[in-house]
């Protein structure tokens, strides 16, 4: 994404970001096959750029590939009652997890540390876009046994998790199907929009 894709330029027209934006959307049904390599390597550059430039240090981001582990994290997320928002999961094509989590503040300040949420979730939003924009397929979940997860993935510099999200890519085609009738139901009672978009143009970077 290029620096100066922050919003509508001074004509109106839609840039390439807003593009990405109007694109993506949850997916719960993946095809066939995984991210490439330089798929993952753009997603992490684009997060790595942002967290520099905004200064986000306490927000941490992890790929995680089909492996052992990642079979693992997904049963974890799944555990008890919380986990069982996302039963698709189980069953899932895709074959890597984005992994966000926070770095608290040592002396547990409650500002601080809704800061530092915040920001981990911001980073996050970058990851999902950056996805986005190379053709892959996201679902931004937070409805999952968070502490199963920091037992069997502990994130580095004893982060905790805040969120994670399925990466695969998408489905050939969206059918009649029970995700496809949900997105459209959901996406009917969402606010337009021009009413939650706030323009401004940063300084060069």
């Amino acid at each position: 994404m290029r620096k100066d894709d922050g919003s509508l330029n001074l004509k109106g027209e839609v840039t390439p970001l807003m593009q990405v934006l109007l694109k993506r959307r949850s997916v719960r049904k993946y095809g066939e096959g995984a991210a490439s390599d330089d798929q993952v390597a753009h997603i992490l550059e684009c997060v790595d750029r942002f967290r520099q430039v905004a200064g986000f240090e306490r927000s941490r981001i992890v790929i995680l590939g089909d492996e052992p582990r990642f079979k693992a994290v997904i049963k974890a997320a799944m555990a008890g009652l919380v986990g069982k928002m996302n039963p698709w999961l189980a069953l899932t094509r895709a074959r890597h997890l984005i992994l966000a989590g926070a770095v608290y503040p040592p002396d547990g300040d409650r500002a601080e540390t809704e800061l530092a949420i915040k920001q981990a979730a911001m980073t996050m939003q970058v990851a999902i876009l950056a996805a986005t924009e190379v053709g892959l397929a996201t679902c931004w979940m937070a409805g999952i046994n968070h502490d199963r997860v920091e037992l069997e993935y502990p994130l580095a510099d004893g982060a905790r998790l805040i969120a994670i999200s399925a990466l695969g890519l998408p489905p050939r085609r969206i059918g009649v199907s029970w995700d496809a009738m949900m997105y459209h139901l959901v996406s009917k009672r969402r606010k337009p929009l021009e009413e939650i978009w706030m323009e401004e143009r940063w300084s060069d970077l």
